[in-house]
């Protein structure tokens, strides 16, 4: 992808290392360009307009904004995981789960009143799964947000969750700031 950088030296030489570090090709024609607040923005293409006191923020923002995430149609498109239901297997929707939990090292997912086995590690299933909505609520449970019919605060720092299939589950301490967060609260 092609950048055009318009700012001032020392931020032109930061953002091109960082940027060409990224396999980003800095170009005069480019449609893309991040442009240095005060600085004339381009009247085509797209521009993001940086404040130079914010520089660690653009560049946080171009990390894991721009250069983690795939396109769309780059994505695995996968809207769904295979769980194990007894001997057999089924498709399960994201939508339909709703947590997933570990049990004895086993991997469960709860849909549709249904236990279903996965064989996918809980950090994996947190990692790959918090653009749909789930949040580790504690060492053991992931939950999907949609599911969540009210939140009661506990005991400690504590935090309570009334799902919608009538379950409650407790966020424990160490996850109800990352959870708070994760829910702008």
């Amino acid at each position: 992808m092609k950048v055009k950088l318009i700012c001032s030296n020392t931020y032109q030489l930061l953002l091109k290392d960082f940027l060409e570090s990224r396999d980003f090709q800095i170009s005069e024609q480019a449609e893309f360009s991040l442009v240095e607040k005060g600085e004339e923005i381009p009247k085509d293409g797209i521009s993001i307009v940086f404040n130079s006191h914010k520089i660690d923020q653009l560049i946080s923002f171009l990390e894991n904004k721009l250069l983690n995430e795939k396109p769309r149609e780059e994505k695995s498109m996968q809207d769904h995981l295979i769980g194990q239901l007894d001997e057999n297997y089924e498709i399960v929707n994201y939508k339909d789960i709703i947590l997933f939990e570990a049990q004895n090292s086993i991997i469960y997912a709860r849909a549709n009143n249904k236990k279903y086995r996965v064989k996918e590690k809980l950090y994996q299933l947190e990692e790959e799964l918090a653009a749909e909505g789930f949040v580790r609520i504690n060492k053991s449970e992931i939950v999907n947000i949609l599911h969540i019919k009210e939140i009661v605060p506990w005991f400690n720092g504590r935090l309570l969750l009334k799902l919608d299939n009538k379950r409650e589950v407790e966020v424990s301490r160490s996850y109800a700031g990352d959870f708070k967060d994760f829910l702008g609260l």
